[in-house]
């Protein structure tokens, strides 16, 4: 097969010499485009379009291809031969001449023209821009010929000075050939390991990808589009996942995400790490890998939440969403009740790229420096941090003091009332009395004045998602609804509302949809079980206590169903139900 290669010809000269060697490059399809400087731009997308393997020129037009396209550009270099030539024409010159061109032209024409005693003025430019004032100053200076490449020639005779052109001759224009072969056999050669790779990659079960900065996609194998949901065409991961902006800032800014710490992205149920990865240009690269499952050694799950409009907040009808005042602060409220939709409506005006929300899945020394650097990178950030009750003491004094030494925007969250946690010594005093007056109890979704209004906005903030047109809901479905216990609140509401809306086949929610309504409820506490490793559990109490505790977990989690928490318990349902009216 033979290399395509397209020459860029700056002047029409070097056209007709590239034509005359075609028998002379018999391993290339040529193919010469004439264009300058002001030419070049404009060709670059058909060239793109057109399968070249190689873009042939020289001079400033060599540059400017370099500097735009992605194909490799080989620049046809001013031969010894070349210089002797134009030197020798302009040696009888009686006129004053000078010389007006890109430093790697001038170099080569000032040793050469030393040797030859040919005294030659010069001056140096960098971009095409520089030409005008160059020879305008040089017309000043009683400059009459001015030697260059093909734009300086032109504007040169525009200015009423005469111009030489620089010309490459056929061992300068075989050169770059040669060049170009080269080129394209080590590419080859490079190509076929990287398809090599891919495939590999493309096999494995994890999905692995490379970006950048811009989250622009360099590489992805099938499962990490797949497991992301990006299409087939996708290049860019922050159209449908901005918040991983932030996660490869903080990469970038020296947070690691292989061990330790996950990212987490709540609306896919996806965990993602990301290493930044050695590059050979200025741009910084990072290898992602994504898994539904949560990596095994872990211990700190983040996620970058955006400040984007939610379906519920936390105020009465005409009421304005409280604000922190001071940090660190603390908001507390059962599963669900909406505690991180809190902290973003009451940090918006300081938070309008999000706030960092820290997930505790097993404390170790490790998990709590990584929660001080990612909040350090974090600048002024707010940070939203769940699971500081299962830190030891000792490190829980650690944090306090960190975030109050560093004046850290923190939040912390709780399943229960921090006092509670405080006298079952699952919280350090320090830590306690760091937001002990600045604590926010959120109720339960159920004991809201705003659970009808709830329930509507979720199903309008469904149809978006799903693309759907729900005009409202039966009566009789409202009022089994309003009727419900909530148990998993917001996030119960949101997953019951998904299978209400996905089964509808007409414009109302109708009654048949309640046969999904225990279906959805389990669905949405099971994802609300306590993470691995989080103790759920007050061990420091009373026997009686924790059997009460235990009992009322199992129940929680089969939807309140007597018959199925007794069968997991191993005890018979009138027992259940004695022990529940002890309690």
């Amino acid at each position: 097969m033979k290399i395509k290669a397209i020459v860029i010809a700056p002047y029409p000269g070097l056209s007709e010499l590239t034509l005359s060697l075609q028998n002379e490059l018999q391993e290339f399809e040529i193919v010469v485009e004439h264009g300058d400087l002001s030419r070049v731009l404009p060709l670059i997308g058909r060239i793109h379009t057109e399968g070249y393997d190689v873009i042939i020129s020289r001079g400033g037009t060599a540059k400017l291809l370099q500097k735009h396209s992605y194909l490799p550009v080989v620049e046809i270099p001013v031969s010894g031969f070349d210089i002797l030539r134009i030197l020798t024409l302009v040696k009888g010159y009686n006129a004053k001449c000078e010389m007006i061109g890109f430093p790697n032209i001038i170099e080569g024409f000032m040793s050469v023209s030393s040797l030859m005693e040919v005294d030659i003025s010069y001056t140096v430019i960098h971009q095409e821009r520089e030409v005008g004032a160059a020879l305008a100053d040089a017309k000043a200076r009683g400059v009459e010929v001015v030697i260059g490449d093909s734009i300086t020639v032109k504007m040169a005779a525009e200015s009423g000075l005469q111009g030489v052109l620089i010309t490459s001759g056929k061992e300068s224009l075989m050169e770059a050939f040669s060049r170009a072969g080269q080129l394209y056999k080590s590419a080859e050669k490079l190509k076929i390991k990287n398809e090599m790779y891919e495939a590999m990659l493309g096999k494995l079960q994890g999905g692995y990808a490379a970006a950048d900065q811009s989250g622009k996609l360099e590489f992805a194998n099938p499962s990490f589009k797949h497991l992301l949901k990006l299409p087939e065409t996708a290049d860019t991961l922050y159209t449908m996942y901005p918040g991983l902006r932030e996660m490869l800032r903080d990469v970038g800014r020296g947070a690691d995400f292989d061990r330790a710490t996950v990212v987490y992205e709540p609306e896919q149920g996806l965990y993602l790490r990301a290493q930044l990865l050695p590059a050979a240009d200025e741009r910084r690269l990072y290898m992602l890998r994504a898994t539904v499952e949560e990596p095994e050694h872990s211990g700190l799950a983040a996620s970058y939440l955006l400040t984007d409009a939610p379906f519920f907040s936390h105020q009465e009808d005409g009421g304005q969403e409280s604000e922190f005042q001071a940090y660190p602060a603390a908001v507390y409220g059962e599963k669900g009740s909406g505690r991180k939709r809190y902290v973003i409506n009451a940090t918006l005006s300081e938070s309008r790229e999000g706030i960092l929300y820290l997930n505790i899945r097993r404390p170790s020394e490790e998990v709590l420096k990584a929660m001080m650097e990612l909040m350090l990178y974090g600048g002024g950030r707010v940070t939203a941090i769940e699971g500081a009750e299962m830190l030891p003491a000792k490190q829980q004094r650690e944090l306090a003091e960190f975030i109050i030494k560093r004046k850290m925007k923190a939040v912390f969250l709780f399943d229960r009332d921090p006092e509670t946690l405080a006298v079952e010594e699952r919280l350090a005093g320090k830590l306690l009395r760091s937001f002990q007056n600045r604590r926010t109890s959120l109720p339960a979704l159920r004991d809201t004045p705003w659970l009808e209004r709830s329930i509507r906005a979720c199903l309008i903030w469904t149809n978006e998602r799903q693309g759907k047109q729900i005009a409202g809901i039966r009566e009789e479905v409202m009022e089994a609804l309003l009727a419900h216990p909530w148990q998993g609140n917001f996030t119960e509401l949101r997953t019951v509302m998904d299978l209400f809306v996905s089964a509808a086949e007409g414009p109302f929610i109708e009654r048949e949809a309640l046969a999904m309504l225990e279906e959805g409820s389990r669905k949405a506490r099971s994802g609300l079980s306590p993470a691995s490793g989080r103790e759920e559990l007050n061990l420091r109490q009373p026997l009686e206590d924790i059997e009460r505790d235990i009992i009322r977990t199992v129940l929680e989690q089969e939807g309140m169903n007597q018959s199925l928490a007794a069968k997991r318990l191993g005890i018979n349902r009138s027992t259940l139900w004695r022990k529940l009216k002890e309690n």
